[in-house]
């Protein structure tokens, strides 16, 4: 064979870079941007370039696992796995009813995207509705509000169109959330065009540092941010009456609820400057074209879904919504043909079309099944109880309060998880199926498309798709599966006839539960009905922009009389009960707890997945980062380690300093640790920010996502030993 380089993608998140690989005789070598891709501009960041390390990885899991009697794993045969799953799986379901088994999907199917219809369609056979995803523990926030708004069918402005963009809560240039192809760069272009950037965050981020305007507020006052620029665009004038009139109500309803966050309160609870407050406002009354996006960082302070409804409230003010002949944003590829025009959706119900709860009131809502109810799903005794999971994500690592977590997984008569390496979660799994990985898996850019569907910082800004073949095959001796076999094979020794289709099918293509198809196979089916054929899309082995497949937005049909709603009832109660609040006791620091924990990300990491060698890419820990000034009051300096102490929990962490944060706010990355049954050194594993939170906590009535930032913790220094 010899060197060979070829084009595929990088799949370490949903950015999907398209890169090249050089490979010698099977062996991943090294992985550059692939610069005939002109959205990405030869851009991949340093997980990418990583990725032959993750191939070559000494503790790579090349064969299953089974845990015995006394906790140790020995090495297992995966159809023999499979085999003994499936004879266990039976007898479970038979005890405690199809409720009883339950699926997991998480980070690992950016990767795997075979996984989760295969998976789906295994549950539906069985006759379980419990399918959770981390989308419930992320930015649930996002589905939810736009069920109250009401959507646009649209859909947003272009970015190369744009005035203004505000950012509230988030960082492009390491999440590439908002803009996925080359942040950096994009977002560079964007300035030098003329567009003026607002962010709201509590640290000048690498996306701050570009912005017009950045409003610094304290933790937990997202929503009296955005409630103070309501107030004051409309006292400026900037409403647009005309779009208003004919595609909203509830216009006078929103201008009382949001008369007390006037610029001199909101300055002083959420401690940004008066004169930037009403400098962003100013930007946003004048400008013609704008959005507002929303990220993790305010999806996690416990009032999320009140906060991103309020910018979609105020998007609409502005009539900043795509119009009658701009080209649509994500045009699709992949998925089926669109014809959207522009003209509102009428909101939808969020309670009240599916599978119930037995906790907390909990039920299934747009944002899908709340995968914060799963823990006590599996605790609480009693019919419907969950007693089997089969976890495709790195939940020991992931999902909040991780000591009530431990509890839960160790728990059940059935815990199968995929995996490349013996990770915190493999560690209390009965059953670890040794996982295919990167290049060994064929390429289908579906993920980017369908996340566009669901999540407006996602997509391809054009209509871009690659479907591209696996690279190499797994290591000789290895016994490695694409995920979705486990539950293709469970199904066949069950007796099941197991389906897979495009999700916006009304029905699946029959699997061959006689032959096994191949992964190739399970994307054809995925892509069922694309709007260009994948025969065609892989014709182009770098992956291709389809001009053919744009999409212009359609006049507004004449028979539309839905209106996007300005005065949701609950939503209006919930910024009342803001303005009315004791906001130290909202906010819950003090002496015992000064400081409010925030998450960070981190540019050499993904959360929760494998680590690599730290001269790769300089990671070992997730520090705890303060303002210089809260170091020095605490007695620490940079390296030290100190206890990070919240009412729910303790970590000991790394301490570094950061002039970009605003004193009183500890960041901290999530996604690192080790099992609560192991030693872990912090300074070589990290520290589980997740020990310092609780599933109960300030939680959101709809998906159930606790508190996981603007925690109120403290910080002590501990001995140099």
């Amino acid at each position: 064979m010899g060197i060979d380089i070829q084009p595929s993608t990088c799949r370490a998140c949903s950015a999907y870079c398209p890169v090249l690989v050089t490979t010698d005789t099977g062996k991943v070598l090294q992985v550059t941007g692939n610069p005939e891709v002109p959205m990405y501009g030869g851009f991949t960041c340093p997980k990418g370039r990583a990725l032959p390390a993750l191939h070559d990885h000494p503790e790579r899991l090349l064969t299953s696992m089974k845990r015995q009697a006394d906790g140790s794993y020995t090495p297992i045969a995966t159809d023999v796995a499979i085999a003994e799953i499936a004879e266990k799986l039976g007898p479970i379901v038979e005890r405690g009813g199809p409720r009883s088994v339950a699926g997991f999907l998480g980070n690992p199917g950016v990767e795997q995207i075979a996984t989760a219809p295969v998976m789906l369609s295994l549950l539906r056979a069985i006759g379980s509705p419990m399918f959770f995803t981390m989308a419930t523990l992320d930015q649930p926030n996002i589905p939810l509000a736009d069920a109250m708004h009401g959507a646009w069918d649209g859909g947003r402005m272009r970015p190369e169109t744009l005035d203004v963009f505000l950012i509230a809560g988030g960082n492009p240039v390491i999440s590439k959330q908002y803009f996925g192809q080359n942040p950096g760069m994009r977002l560079k272009k964007l300035v030098r065009s003329g567009c003026k950037l607002i962010v709201v965050d509590p640290r000048r981020s690498e996306t701050a540092r570009r912005a017009a305007v950045h409003l610094q507020p304290i933790p937990g006052q997202d929503e009296v941010v955005v409630a103070g620029l309501i107030h004051l665009v409309i006292a400026m004038g900037g409403v647009d009456a005309e779009f208003v009139a004919g595609n909203a109500t509830g216009l006078a309803e929103l201008s009382e609820a949001v008369r007390p966050f006037t610029p001199d309160y909101v300055a002083s609870r959420a401690g940004v400057v008066e004169d930037d407050l009403r400098a962003a406002a100013k930007l946003i009354a004048e400008a013609k074209r704008a959005n507002f996006a929303t990220g993790t960082g305010l999806s996690m302070t416990g009032r999320g879904t009140l906060a991103t409804y309020l910018y979609n409230c105020l998007q609409t003010l502005r009539g900043f919504w795509a119009r009658e002949g701009d080209e649509m944003l994500y045009s699709p590829v992949l998925l089926p043909p669109a014809a959207p025009c522009a003209q509102p959706c009428a909101p939808t119900p969020t309670t009240g079309f599916g599978e119930k709860m037995r906790v907390r009131g909990l039920e299934q809502s747009p944002a899908g099944m709340p995968a914060a109810a799963l823990i006590d799903e599996i605790l609480m005794p009693g019919e419907g109880q969950v007693r089997a999971v089969f976890m495709h994500a790195g939940a020991m690592r992931t999902m909040p309060e991780e000591a009530r977590t431990h509890e839960a997984l160790r728990s059940l008569d059935l815990l199968v998880t995929h995996d490349i390496e013996m990770s915190p979660t493999a560690r209390v799994s009965d059953y670890v199926i040794a996982s295919t990985l990167g290049f060994e898996i064929p390429v289908l850019s579906f993920l980017v498309e369908l996340n566009s569907s669901l999540h407006k910082g996602y997509g391809y800004p054009d209509p871009y798709a690659a479907a591209q073949p696996a690279l190499v095959e797994p290591p000789a001796g290895a016994d490695v599966i694409d995920a979705w076999r486990l539950y293709y094979r469970l199904g066949q020794k069950l007796g099941f006839a197991l389906e897979c289709g495009s999700m916006f099918a009304e029905k699946g293509a029959p699997l061959d539960m006689d032959n096994e198809p191949d992964t190739e196979d399970i994307h054809d089916l995925i892509a069922a009905g694309s709007a260009v054929p994948l025969e065609r899309i892989k014709q182009y082995p770098a992956g291709h922009v389809f001009e053919e497949a744009r999409v212009h937005i359609a006049p507004r049909d004449p028979d539309c009389d839905d209106k996007l709603d300005l005065a949701n009832a609950e939503m209006l109660a919930d910024l009342a009960e803001v303005a009315g609040e004791d906001i130290a006791v909202r906010r819950g620091t003090g002496e015992q707890y000064p400081l409010l924990m925030i998450p960070k990300r981190m540019q050499n990491v993904t959360n929760g997945t494998m680590r690599l060698d730290a001269k790769r890419l300089r990671v070992m820990t997730n520090p705890a980062f303060l303002h210089p000034s809260e170091l020095a009051a605490h007695g620490l300096a940079p390296g030290d380690l100190a206890q990070v102490r919240s009412r729910h929990g303790v970590i000991e962490a790394v301490v570094e300093a950061d002039e970009d944060l605003r004193p009183g706010v500890l960041a901290i990355a999530h996604g690192f640790g080790l099992s609560p049954e192991e030693q872990a050194d912090p300074r070589k594993h990290g520290s589980n920010v997740n020990r310092l939170t609780a599933l109960d906590d300030d939680y959101d009535r709809y998906s159930g996502m606790p508190r996981m930032g603007a925690i109120p913790v403290s910080l002590t220094a501990l001995p140099a030993a």
